[in-house]
Order: C-alpha cells, then structure tokens, then sequence
C-alpha cells in the first residue's frame, strides 16, 4: 500500500492508516472512521459487533473475529458504496483501493 498524507489548508492532517506514514508533530489527532467491513450473515454480524463493543479493535478477540470466514461486506461511510467479498483481506484491498 501506497503511503501518502494531505495537509489541508486549516492545517488538518488526513492519512490511511493507524499511524502517520511521516513523523508529525500532531498535538490533537483525531480518528475518524472511514469505512466498514462486517460479516454479512446477520447472526455473524450480531456477535462481530458485539464482541468489537465489549473487547475494542485490538488484542486477542478482535484478531479472532478477523480470522472469520466470509462472506464480508466493505461499506465506504461517505459514499455508501458496498460490495460483498468471501475474505476479509480481498474486502480491505478494494476498500484501500477506494480510499486512495
């Protein structure tokens, strides 16, 4: 994956990723989500959410649920566009890929 940041004009900082690809002195970073990728089967995606509420994003629970088989829907939350994949990883490439 291409590493690339935009510095707007307020002076905001916008990048993909978890961490800034270039070493920035950021006194407040903010977060945002950008996207979303669930499993589809509703029970699947019952407990996904479930378990990312209670354990976070990190650790041994959420690598778990990762692991899952699919099939997996990717959702770009500024646009609405979905599509459907049956790994998790093909599911990321595309939503990079949209992102970029």
């Amino acid at each position: 994956m291409s590493k690339s940041i935009t510095i707007n004009p307020d002076g905001s900082v916008e990048f993909l990723g978890d961490t800034c690809p270039v070493d920035l002195p950021l006194i407040h970073p903010m977060r945002r989500r950008v996207s979303r990728i669930e499993p589809q089967p509703f029970w699947r995606r019952v407990a996904f959410k479930s378990l990312r509420l209670v354990a976070g994003e990190t650790g041994r629970v959420a690598a778990f649920i990762r692991t899952w088989s699919g099939p997996w829907t990717a959702r770009i939350l500024a646009t609405g566009q979905t599509q459907t994949f049956n790994a998790r990883a093909e599911a990321i490439a595309w939503e990079i890929e949209q992102l970029q």
